[in-house]
This record gives structure tokens, sequence and C-alpha cells, in this order.
């Protein structure tokens, strides 16, 4: 597990309230992103520092408070650092106190907490009605950002899961990433897609427009996610969904072999490592878009899936006029056969179902 993942939750307790903090992890994870210590931590991992950076890492902390609350210095560290993360974070950082007892009331609360919208586990039922409220109420409050996938596409930040959508009908769990033409398949980063409904996420990334094109996208879909990481990430080729990419992809020997590049074209992308991100997309884009008998149009389509008139070609797509998609980042992966693959299916339904990306 890395020690710089993401988590939805972090779980802050008192000791001798183990119990009842073992007992939310396990109502909320899975769908969600835990972090409980005696759950995460590794044997030999240091507190001082996986602690403070698991919960920076984290969208909400939850505060379990109890009589014992006061007197557990740990928590009461966690406490203040997740209300300095809510301070500087705003919304992108959240803090839930959760009352483990029916007298702890606001009065009760460490300084802090006072004004925050707080759950009583009395009232809710038992935890397993605290768990139901946090999925019902928070799960797409958690969605990452617009701002902070905007940094990630500036940052470079790597793709550690990604997923796919693909049209249900036609599913085979014995074929490929995509249809058996294609050379190299579209796919987004599952982290920056998760906690949105199916319609956010065909919007964000464009897809039954620009990529997997459909005569209707109001069809049921599945989420294909799979982890890259350093081991899959030579298997897979990840690379960005960039017009120089698609270029490099489509006119390499050892990828989709579709033409040959010319000397000039071959010393203009670069020696290794490539920077495919470069200022000079539009150059690429007519490079691949060449309507000469050796480059006509349709390879776009055909080996990498792309409805070229729609695609922006910068790594990230734009917001589309009249949806409520955010800029999102793409990528592309050799079409390899799915038995070769460690992935998950979830059925998201139709986009009106409103089901959310685990």
């Amino acid at each position: 597990m890395a020690h710089d993942e993401r988590w939805d939750f972090f779980i802050a307790y008192a000791s001798a309230d183990r119990v009842a903090a073992n007992e939310l992890y396990d109502l909320l994870s899975p769908p969600f992103r835990v972090f409980l210590d005696s759950r995460a931590l590794l044997p030999g991992d240091d507190w001082g520092r996986r602690l403070p950076a698991a919960q920076s890492l984290s969208s909400v902390t939850l505060v379990l408070i109890s009589s014992r609350t006061g007197d557990a210095v740990y928590q009461v560290e966690e406490i203040a650092t997740a209300i300095e993360l809510a301070r500087r974070a705003g919304d992108l950082h959240r803090v839930v106190p959760i009352l483990l007892d029916e007298r702890e009331g606001e009065a009760e609360l460490p300084y802090g907490l006072r004004g925050k919208q707080s759950i009583s586990v009395t009232e809710a039922g038992g935890l397993a009605g605290v768990a139901t409220r946090l999925k019902t109420t928070l799960r797409q409050r958690m969605a990452m950002s617009a701002d902070e996938i905007q940094r990630r596409y500036e940052d470079r930040t790597a793709v550690e899961r990604a997923v796919r959508l693909v049209p249900r009908d036609g599913f085979d769990r014995d074929g490929r990433l995509g249809s058996p033409e294609r050379d190299y398949v579209f796919v987004g980063d599952h982290d920056e897609q998760r906690h949105r409904t199916l319609r956010q996420i065909l919007s964000n990334l464009w897809i039954g427009d620009a990529f997997e094109r459909v005569e209707n996208s109001n069809e049921p879909w599945l989420a294909l996610t799979f982890d890259v990481g350093e081991l899959n990430r030579r298997k897979l080729d990840l690379m960005p969904g960039t017009w120089k990419a698609a270029f490099r992809i489509l006119s390499d020997p050892r990828r989709a072999a579709r033409f040959e590049a010319t000397p000039e074209e071959l010393a203009r992308l670069g020696r290794p490592p490539r920077d495919y991100y470069s200022a000079d997309q539009l150059r690429w884009y007519h490079s691949c878009n060449d309507y000469s008998p050796q480059r006509p149009a349709r390879f776009l389509r055909e080996a990498l899936g792309i409805e070229w008139l729609c695609f922006g070609g910068n790594g990230i797509t734009e917001r589309a006029p009249a949806t409520d998609g955010i800029p999102s980042r793409v990528f592309f992966v050799r079409n390899l056969p799915l038995p070769g693959i460690t992935y998950r299916v979830q059925d998201l339904g139709v986009p009106d179902d409103g089901v959310v990306l685990d």
C-alpha cells in the first residue's frame, strides 16, 4: 500500500473506543477508503510520519467523541490537525464529530468542534445508522475538485488506478479492454472520477462523444477499474491523451505502426524521455490528420477510438458546453486481453440511475 495514497475517511479515536472505531471501519470499507491505524499501519511504520500524512491526504476526519476523549493525547492532536486542515483547505477537508455517548453534547465537544455539525450514534440508531448517513450525505462531496485535478495535470501526477467505461452490451470477460481492431484504448484516472455519478463521468471524460462514440449514451455502462502502478505501467504502456502521444503510438513500429514518421518528425519527437505534453500539440494534430493516402484520419478512430473532431488533445478534457462536466485527465493504454489484467467491474446502470463510482 502506497504511503501517499488518498483516503476518504480518517478515524480519530481514543484507545478506549477502539471497538467502535473498528466497527465503523468495517461499515464504511468498502466502498470507501478508510484510514484506521490498527488496520492500515504496517510493521515498522513511523507513527509520527504516517498518521499525519494519511490525515492530510483524507477528505474527512471522523472524530469519535466519548467521555474518554479528553484524556486521549494522540486523539487531541489529531483533532487539532483536523481543524487546521479544514481551516486551510475549506471544503476539501471536513471534520465530523461522531458522538458515541448519549450525554455528549455540544457543550462537551473539544474546542474547535463546537461549530461542526455532529452525528449522534444514539439518534442515528447505532453506528450502522451513522455509516448510512455518511454514505448518503458526503459521498459526492468527496469527489476530487476541478482545481485539484488541474494541479495533478500540471504536476504530471502518476496514475495509480485507471478507470474505463464500456457499454454493458457486448462486454466479454474473455475479450479485450476495447474493440479487437483497436491498438490502444482510452482511460481516465480512477481517483479523479471516484464518488461521481455515471452521467458526470461520461461528461467529464467525453465518453460516447470524443471516445467510444455511441449513437445514444443513455444505455447501461460498466466501469472497469485496474491498478497501473509501476508494475503494470510498462505492460499497459500508459501514455497521456495528447496529439503528440497519439502520433507516437500511430507511427511507432512497436506500437500501432499505422504509418511511418519522417526523419524530421522523429527528430521533433525528441529523445526519451519524451515530453508528450509539449506546447506544439496543434502541429501533431495536423500530422495525425494528414489526409494523404498514407495517413487517413480513420487511423485515429480505428486504432485509438478517437472521434478526432471532438478531442482537444492536450491531455485534459475541457468543460463541455451545457453540461456539468469538469476538466479531467485522459490517457491511452494498450488494448490488452482482459484475462491478463486484474480488474474490478462495477455496474453503473444508465445515466439516470445516478449510480456513483466506487
